[in-house]
């Protein structure tokens, strides 16, 4: 792969996680501070949730192995 498309990846995929993850946590707070200081998921949905995004991680980095 040629460099300059390694390093623009990296930086477009860093920006775009940093930006997504800000906007998750957003509305995680403003849902919380709506509802008086409640957390909006209850502890087995926020591990579930972890190991969603987990299992899309893992199934985005297949994307650029060779098949076979």
């Amino acid at each position: 792969m040629n460099q300059n498309v390694k390093t623009l990846t990296l930086i477009v995929g860093t920006l775009l996680g940093a930006f997504l993850g800000y906007r998750a946590a957003l509305n995680f707070v403003t849902t919380a501070e709506e509802d008086s200081g409640k957390l909006p998921i209850t502890a087995s949905q926020g591990l579930q949730l972890g190991l969603t995004a987990v299992n899309a991680l893992k199934q985005i980095g297949k994307i650029s192995q060779n098949p076979g």
